[in-house]
């Protein structure tokens, strides 16, 4: 399915973790150059500043482009701007495949332009022209980028597909009724941590190993999405908004003081869960929440002006961080402030078998198989074996 040399790719993850290896000190350069060659890698993938660059022209071009192809349909514009948008995609597309195929771009920010650019252009030829529901245009979304992450892997495109699926649900419930919005929240918390749970079983299979990354995105999209779900603000906001309640302000939503504790004990939960398990993905998803609780209960109740809240915030951070530091400085109970190599889909990779096997392998015969004098059943074997 996907569309890369997949030899290459299972290449690229052993050299990363062979330059992780030779980073932390472990081979010398002559051995990470040994088996770098041993193990090829062919793709044109610049670094990120060229990358950032390339996707920038790319896009200019594909805009120019299908400007100028409005420019010669200019009189009818209204009536073929459908058709001129599915039209692009599909030449956008092709483009890609080519690039990909033949010329090998990797991440280069080619591919990645193109990639982004043929599915905008599909969903744009597609929605536009018609009058969907915000439930059919979440479908066409889902669609479009599931098929782009599972072909291309790409991890922004794993995001939206997650997201655009929580909003198929959403609008599914907005469309079944009072009853079903009334619980919409549990019914995304709850899907939510199905699609995280799922993604960790899928980590372990070894068909996904190119999608790890993906999952990876995944993963923290359903941590921050199960949160956003029972938040406190999102929920009455969002409700307030989409479901006309015309709440005034002050005033709370029904079952307000369930969201108030999700919306400050899911962070600890976290945190907490990521320090037993060692999960620093979890970790830092919960601390980055921590900003929303200080955000939603500041937004609705005023206790410090927001200068006094910030400044007591960073002085507390600040000697929090510095504390950890300096006791982290060497490891304890499996946690450590010294960097460490990156873990990668080969993280259980045994580097120094790896490198003397590709160091000291012995010489292999090229001449073919061959057969001693058969003195016994003719099998190949002599009375001398």
């Amino acid at each position: 399915m996907i569309a890369y040399n997949h030899a290459w790719l299972k290449n690229l993850l052993i050299r990363q973790d062979v330059d992780n290896a030779f980073d932390e000190g472990y081979i010398t350069k002559a051995e990470q150059d040994t088996i770098h060659k041993k193990y090829p890698v062919g793709f044109y993938t610049p670094n990120i500043f060229i990358r950032i660059g390339l996707f920038i022209l790319t896009l200019i071009i594909m805009l120019f482009s299908f400007g100028l192809m409005v420019m010669v349909f200019l009189s009818s514009v209204e009536r073929v701007l459908g058709g001129l948008s599915i039209f692009f995609a599909i030449v956008a597309y092709l483009l890609l495949e080519y690039m990909v195929k033949t010329k090998k771009h990797y991440r280069s920010g080619v591919d990645d332009a193109l990639l982004w650019g043929s599915a905008f252009a599909l969903f744009a030829g597609i929605s536009f022209p018609n009058s969907f529901s915000d439930l059919t245009n979440w479908i066409i979304i889902f669609i479009i980028t599931l098929y782009g992450s599972l072909r291309f892997a790409d991890r922004l495109m794993a995001v939206a597909a997650d997201i655009s699926l929580l909003g198929i649900l959403f609008y599914a419930c907005v469309e079944c009724g009072s009853t079903v919005k009334a619980i919409a929240p549990f019914i995304l918390m709850g899907a939510s941590m199905i699609i995280y749970f799922g993604v960790k079983k899928l980590k372990l299979q070894e068909t996904t190993l190119h999608y790890l990354g993906c999952l990876e995105m995944i993963s923290i999209t359903s941590l921050i999405s199960f949160y956003a779900a029972g938040n406190y603000y999102v929920v009455r906001e969002l409700s307030n908004s989409m479901f006309h309640l015309n709440l005034q302000p002050g005033a709370s939503i029904p079952f307000g003081w369930l969201f108030w504790l999700f919306t400050i004990i899911t962070p600890i939960i976290y945190i907490s869960r990521g320090i037993h398990k060692k999960d620093a993905v979890m970790i830092r998803v919960g601390l980055l929440l921590v900003v929303a609780i200080v955000f939603t209960i500041r937004y609705y109740h005023s206790i410090l002006p927001i200068e006094t809240m910030m400044t007591f915030g960073g002085i507390i951070l600040l000697t929090v961080g510095y504390i950890l530091m300096k006791y982290l400085h060497e490891p304890k109970y499996g946690f450590t402030y010294k960097q460490i190599s990156k873990k990668h889909a080969l993280d259980k990779l045994n580097i120094e078998s790896l490198v003397l096997a590709e160091t000291f392998a012995p010489g292999i015969e090229h001449g073919g198989t061959k057969f001693g004098g058969g003195s016994f059943g003719g099998g190949g074997t002599s009375a001398d074996y």
